[in-house]
């Protein structure tokens, strides 16, 4: 949850730059280390279910200003 914490703090300020795009990786990232810790199913469907939506977020930005 630390590294959550962490991650969520470095959100940049526009959401239609490039570094928004790491961001979501980042995320990612997290998330999907989340969704196997976690104590309750449904909180790791949750974070594996963000995790898979933000990566082609990210690619998507990255397509636009790529």
């Amino acid at each position: 949850m630390r590294r959550l914490r962490e991650v969520r703090a470095r959100r940049p300020v526009g959401e239609g730059a490039l570094a928004f795009a790491e961001w979501r990786d980042a995320m990612a990232d997290v998330l999907d280390e989340l969704s196997q810790r976690l104590l309750f199913e449904e909180d790791r469907g949750r974070a594996a279910t963000e995790a898979a939506a933000a990566r082609p977020e990210a690619e998507e930005i990255r397509s636009r200003f790529g």
